[in-house]
């Protein structure tokens, strides 16, 4: 096949279970249906791994350095995506054209990117193109991805309060990006668009989280926060609901807005991280 383009599938958080080989095998071939050549990280499999996080920074530092690289799609999830920040290589990351792509606890090597190197980065899962909605996230993948158009897609919103909202949109999982407070990874959110998601949660988790936020002073630093989805709490019905939650603990002045485009859902769509955006209720 003549490959248009190039790509690498990392692990920087938890080992994917190697019960998963099949799906990540199915992934590849779709990918490579598409024209895109792919590079599997030998870094994906195993058990533990907390002690491998300068090995799989230096595994995606490699793809950054490749100037045939276009995308690298992390397909993991967990609790050590943070392990591999104090060795990936940011003046690489900042001469590469690869866009990097994750979610979750991948939150942290997103924004970590965008506050050492400027560059922006993208927040969607590459394993949807193999779930129940796989065929409109392919034709997604096709037209903003394939085409380079993903910064002219604008998710979909419902305004809690307020009637617009803009800046640039940082953030993404509730807990994950908490990783960062305290650290030189932790990005500038003056006139941001705080974007905040999660799968598992209770109202008293996000609460005691959203708490945090407050006590740091995002709240009075950003101009916009933008609600993904909340699976847990979403489909059990749990009261208070998200929206609730937020609009005790934001200021009033500060719009607020919720979309089911961005998260952990298999229908979610990508956005990009670290890019001005301007949200309108029409």
């Amino acid at each position: 096949m003549n490959y248009k383009r190039k790509a690498a599938l990392c692990a920087c958080s938890d080992f994917l279970d190697p019960g998963r080989t099949a799906d990540i095998e199915r992934l590849r071939l779709i990918l490579e249906a598409e024209g895109v050549h792919v590079e599997m990280s030998p870094l994906l499999y195993g058990s533990g791994g907390h002690d491998m996080g300068q090995k799989k920074a230096n595994k995606v530092n490699a793809y950054f350095c490749d100037p045939e690289m276009d995308y690298i799609f992390d397909v993991s999830g967990g609790d050590l995506a943070n392990t591999v920040l104090g060795y990936l290589d940011y003046e690489a990351v900042r001469a590469s054209r690869a866009l990097f792509f994750g979610y979750s606890d991948l939150t942290t090597v997103l924004n970590a990117v965008i506050s050492k190197t400027g560059r922006e980065t993208v927040n969607w899962q590459v394993r949807n193109l193999l779930y129940d909605h796989a065929q409109e996230q392919l034709d997604f993948f096709r037209e903003f991805i394939l085409k380079d158009r993903l910064g002219s897609y604008l998710p979909k919103v419902r305004f809690v309060r307020g009637e617009k909202m803009a800046g640039r949109i940082l953030g993404g999982n509730t807990r994950c990006f908490l990783k960062l407070a305290g650290t030189p990874y932790w990005p500038d959110l003056s006139g941001a668009v705080l974007l905040l998601e999660s799968y598992g949660g209770g109202p008293n988790q996000m609460a005691t989280a959203l708490q945090q936020y407050s006590q740091m002073g995002v709240f009075d630093q950003v101009d916009g926060v933008l609600l993904g989805t909340f699976t847990q709490m979403e489909d059990e019905k749990l009261k208070p609901s998200i929206e609730e939650l937020i609009l005790e603990i934001v200021p009033d002045e500060v719009p607020v807005a919720k979309t089911v485009q961005v998260g952990h859902r298999t229908d979610a769509r990508a956005v990009m991280l670290g890019r001005y955006y301007e949200l309108s209720s029409t």
